[in-house]
Order: structure tokens, then sequence, then C-alpha cells
């Protein structure tokens, strides 16, 4: 009788350690892809007026891996009559698509009015997307994240504001009146783009062509460039470095006008270069350094007889195989004698250039 219950009790906790041993089993498997229980996603949706003064989205715990069971939505709207930039950083990275497709992670950007609906694109991998500018006011960003956690850092996208095709400046200028004293910039222009134009061709730096449109406050109108808040679109580089980072726009101006006119590699068909017409060549081309560009950009018509023209010049000695055909004292010999001979010519280079125009050179 005491077998039949030390037997009982020994069945019971047997069953009780194998029940403990599934459950744990349980516990710890992964969660297979497809489960259509998602009991555990977190829903959020968020409402983003787009201003001048533009904005960041980025992923959660971005740039460090994001989590998974996610469906975010943000919803972005700027003023009537406006459209929306939007320009994802560099470092984008979701979990890679699966047959060319985003299936399982990725971010989605639509856009739905009354009429229609564009759906921009799905995006995922490690590819950032292109920029995009809405045609309407109003877009839709989504990020879904799946229950599989591959440790990825997400995406950031800086929206920003855009007048559309139909803008004139008294519409933009309305609108930066609107936005107090503060923030209006204290640089006056021309009344026309085109006098503007024509201004702004006279000077090489930024300090000068302020100094001469704003005397009193150009100091500030310099100091303020990176940190104005009426612009309607911030690059990247805004967002990205700091002040000291930011590109030199005095550096590139004189580039444009040190690299716009320079000497570069031409061929030219030796015949043609050497009026040749009684001999044959090999090689039948040479690389010269010729003057080529367009002179830069500078005032209104500026191209009319603007030329990059070489002010030193050097000539340079090339060897190359020659055959002129022989003429044969006698008659009866109507094959001519194949001989190539080893020739010496003199081709022009172009070791510097400058821009020839009639009218004020271009800047």
């Amino acid at each position: 009788m005491r077998g039949a219950v030390v037997f009982q009790m020994w069945i019971v906790l047997l069953l009780a350690t194998l029940s403990r041993v599934g459950k744990a089993q349980v516990a710890n498997a992964k969660v297979l892809r497809g489960n259509s229980r998602r009991d555990d996603l977190y829903h959020k949706d968020e409402n983003i007026t787009v201003t001048p003064a533009g904005g960041v989205i980025i992923s959660p715990n971005y740039p460090k891996a994001y989590p998974r069971n996610l469906c975010l939505s943000w919803k972005l709207q700027s003023p009537p009559g406006s459209l929306i930039h939007l320009e994802f950083d560099e470092q984008f990275n979701l979990e890679e698509p699966v047959n060319g497709k985003c299936s399982y992670d990725f971010v989605e950007v639509e856009e739905t009015s009354q009429t229609s609906t564009i759906k921009w694109g799905r995006w995922c991998g490690q590819k950032a997307p292109s920029t995009l500018t809405s045609k309407s006011n109003t877009l839709r960003i989504t990020f879904k994240s799946d229950d599989y956690f591959v440790a990825k850092p997400g995406f950031k996208i800086y929206y920003s504001l855009l007048g559309d095709a139909n803008t004139n400046w008294v519409a933009v200028t309305e609108l930066m009146s609107d936005m107090g004293e503060n923030e209006m910039p204290a640089t006056e222009v021309p009344q026309t783009l085109e006098d503007l134009d024509r201004t702004i061709a006279a000077f090489d730096t930024i300090e000068q062509l302020l100094k001469s449109l704003s005397p009193d406050t150009w100091r500030q109108d310099l100091d303020s460039i990176y940190t104005q808040t009426y612009i309607h679109y911030r690059s990247k580089s805004y967002h990205l470095a700091s002040r000291q980072n930011k590109v030199d726009l005095n550096r590139l101006h004189d580039e444009v006008k040190r690299y716009s006119c320079t000497p570069r590699n031409y061929s030219v068909n030796l015949r043609e270069e050497l009026k040749t017409t009684n001999a044959v060549f090999f090689p039948r081309c040479l690389l010269v350094k010729r003057c080529g560009g367009n002179c830069g950009c500078g005032t209104n018509n500026w191209n009319t007889g603007c030329t990059c023209q070489p002010s030193k010049t050097t000539t340079k000695l090339h060897e190359v195989l020659k055959y002129a055909p022989e003429t044969s004292p006698f008659k009866h010999e109507k094959r001519q004698r194949m001989r190539w001979v080893i020739d010496e010519i003199f081709l022009m280079h172009h070791e510097i250039c400058e821009c020839a125009c009639p009218l004020q050179p271009p800047r």
C-alpha cells in the first residue's frame, strides 16, 4: 500500500517537472515571421505643422538600433499654397529587402489629397532615398518594424517648407512679414531680381556684398547667415555640421572663376592640326593642353563675344611615325614603297587661360 502511494507521488512530481520545462521552452522560443498575433505592436500617430524653420523626423533610438513591433506615423502639413521638401540623411539603414521588396521593416511616404493618392515610395536596406518635394501641402510618413530585431540604426528625415511654382516674391515677403520684425532680414535689396543680379555680379566676397547692400547691419547679417529663422529650406549641412564646418561660399565662388576657364586635355588629329595633306601619322591623334570652359557666368548678355583664351602658351616636341608616298623615277613602277620614318613635330600647348569679354568680366 505504501509503495503504491510513493509511486503516485513520483508520477505527480514528474508531470510537474515536464510542465515547467515545456513552459520554459515556449518562453525562450523565437517568434517566427508571419505570426498573425501582434498584440505588442506599438502604434503612434503624430501631426506636425511644417514652418519655415523646418525640422527633423527620426526613428526611435536613432542612430542606435530601433525597437521592434513599431507602427509610427507622422502627418506633415504646411500652409495652403506651399510645398513640403524631404531629405533623407545618408546614414540610412533598415532591414534588407527580400526578393527586392521591403516586406518587414520599412519607411513609406505617401501624399493623399481629395482627388488622388501619390505613393512616393517604400524604402528599406542601406541606400538612402532621394530627396522629394510634395505636390500639395500634406505628406504622411509611416515607419513599421516587425517582431524580429535586426539591430539597424534606422533613419533621419529633414523636412522643410517650400513655396510652390506659382509663389511670387510679393507673397513670400508677406509671409515673412507675418513673422515679426525680429525675424526679418535686415538686408535691403534692389527693386527687381534683375537689378539684384547685376548688383551682386560686382562683388567677390559675401562681406563686400553685404557691406554694399546693408552698410549699417552687414556684420549682423554676416553673423546670422547660419542662424536665420525665416528661410524656407535648410540644407543637410545646416543640421549636420557646426558653423565652422559649413561650406565656404567665397571659396566656391573663387573656384568657379578659377576653374571655369582652364587648360584641358584635347585630342587633336595631326593631319588637321599640321594642315598636312601629303602624309599620314601614327598615332593619328595626340593629347594637347588647350583652353576650355564657359568663362563662368556674370552680368546680362555676358556670353556675347566672351571667350576662354590662352595667356601663356608653350611649344612642345612630339615624336611620331610619319609616312609620305615616295615618287619613283621609273614610270613602270606603279606600286609605291611603304616607308615609315620617325618624325619630330611641334604642337602648341596652353599653360594659362583667362576669360576675354567685351563686357564686364564674369564673376
